[in-house]
C-alpha cells in the first residue's frame, strides 16, 4: 500500500485478543497502547495456510482513516 506522503509507516507489535475466520474481523490489543484495534482479513498479510489465533503475536501497521484506526500489513511474528 502506498502513503500520499510518501512516509513509511512504522511497525507495532500487538496480540490476538479474537478472530472469527466466518466472519474476517478481529481484535488486537495494541502493546503500546493497550487500545484494542479491529482488524479484518483484507489487510492480513499472511502466508498461505496461515490464520490468526487467540494470543499470537502479530506486527502491522496503524493508517488513520477518517478518524479510526486501520491496522495494515498484519503478520504473525
Amino acid at each position: 500500500m502506498e502513503f500520499p506522503s510518501g512516509e513509511e509507516l512504522k511497525m507495532s507489535k500487538g496480540k490476538v485478543k479474537e478472530y472469527d475466520l466466518n466472519r474476517g474481523c478481529g481484535i488486537i490489543i495494541d502493546f503500546d497502547t493497550g487500545q484494542n484495534l479491529t482488524v479484518y482479513a483484507n489487510y492480513l498479510d499472511l502466508k498461505d495456510g496461515e490464520t490468526l489465533k487467540v494470543g499470537q503475536e502479530v506486527e502491522y501497521k496503524k493508517e488513520n482513516n477518517r478518524h479510526r484506526q486501520w491496522l495494515i500489513d498484519v503478520r504473525i511474528v
